[in-house]
């Protein structure tokens, strides 16, 4: 029997990991919430059987006052499908956190539903993403332009930005998210804090289970817009933050168990966001970025470009450009073997300093 290689016990050991955790949280839940569950399916059937002998209820009434009294609750925010209430929809859907306060009833309504959850889904984790590497990427420099002002005042308390310093700081981001979504739902909601605590990491880990909706009393979708706004946008933040740190998670920490094919190809993420802001400017980091030249991506008969920052003393930007001609036999057009007109590379021999007299100029 073949050895089982590294990345096949890798996958087992998770896979195994996984269940044992699942089985450990399923035995929590049982001790701890089992008991309560009888407690209210016994008070559930108390009050049933109250209601029967008081106003005669049937069975079947019974059923159909259940029915009715499940469909009002959503109706108590007002009207769920105009325009306000459509966009609370919206971003719940393509956010995937599904509070489930409303769906929708028609069949046209439900079509639209899948077809818009197709299409939004995909674009809502795509944006998060983005702008979760936005937040670290400006993290980054501000972290960077922070150390370089200590150590122009003397302080060397810190060295080097790390992986750690970018994580620790989006992680404080989001608990100060958290704190303020905490705050304004016990104050409007009238949640106890500890609920609205609860309401925010539900929310942020796209859970949703419903339990807790705001914007669902006393008309709040029509009668208190700028609740609604803020609302929407503390889901919007709060993804967009939660994004940024589980992105520095899986890029950071995660990386050193990436092939070694894979890792031995390119650098670590999270080195390259370090790096990114090792200079002093973006632009200077920018052009830093493409000393390496790079084989990748490069169409086969078509000369690249490739670029050297070399020091140079003289103090000037030069730009020496390189004539290529490709072979006859490369090129073909109509049938007919036609040499290529002359092509052009340019390299920078030094690393620029000062470009502010670049930006006047006119290229053709």
């Amino acid at each position: 029997m073949n050895q089982i290689d590294g990345k096949s016990a890798r996958a087992l050991l998770l896979i195994l990991s996984t269940f044992t955790y699942l089985l450990f949280g399923a035995m929590v839940f049982d001790k701890l919430e089992s008991e309560e569950d009888t407690r209210v399916r016994d008070e559930i059937e108390r009050i049933t059987d109250r209601l029967k002998n008081k106003y005669n209820f049937s069975e079947r009434d019974m059923h159909l006052f259940e029915a009715i009294a499940i469909k009002s609750i959503p109706q108590q925010a007002g009207y769920q499908w105009q325009f306000a209430g459509a966009f609370y929809f919206a971003t719940v859907v393509i956010t995937t956190v599904g509070y489930g306060h409303s769906a929708p009833s028609t069949s046209a309504g439900k079509l639209f539903c899948m077809v818009f959850a197709l299409f939004g889904i995909p674009m809502g984790l795509v944006m998060f993403q983005s702008i979760g590497e936005r937040v670290n990427t400006f993290i980054a420099y501000s972290l960077h332009k922070f150390r370089d002002s200590l150590h122009q005042q003397g302080f060397t308390c810190l060295q080097e930005v790390t992986p750690t310093h970018l994580l620790m700081v989006s992680l404080s981001i989001g608990f100060m998210v958290i704190v303020s979504g905490t705050y304004m739902f016990h104050t409007i909601e009238k949640w106890s804090i500890f609920d609205a605590y609860y309401f925010c990491m539900i929310t942020f880990s796209t859970i949703g289970f419903g339990d807790l909706v705001p914007l669902q009393q006393a008309d709040a979708l029509q009668a208190k817009p700028l609740y609604v706004f803020a609302t929407i946008m503390f889901i919007l933040v709060g993804l967009a933050v939660f994004s940024a740190c589980v992105n520095l998670l899986v890029l950071g920490f995660m990386a050193s168990n990436a092939d070694e094919v894979t890792a031995a190809n390119r650098e670590p993420p999270s080195a390259i966001v370090l790096e990114r802001f090792a200079r002093n400017s973006l632009v200077e980091s920018q052009l830093f970025n493409i000393q390496k030249h790079s084989t990748v991506g490069v169409l086969p008969g078509r000369p690249r470009r490739m670029y050297s920052i070399v020091p140079n003393s003289a103090g000037d930007v030069h730009l020496r450009r390189r004539s290529t001609r490709r072979s006859i036999q490369d090129t073909v057009c109509c049938g007919c073997f036609k040499p290529r007109p002359p092509r052009y590379r340019f390299s920078l021999t030094r690393r620029p300093t000062n470009i502010s007299h670049l930006v006047d100029l006119e290229l053709y």
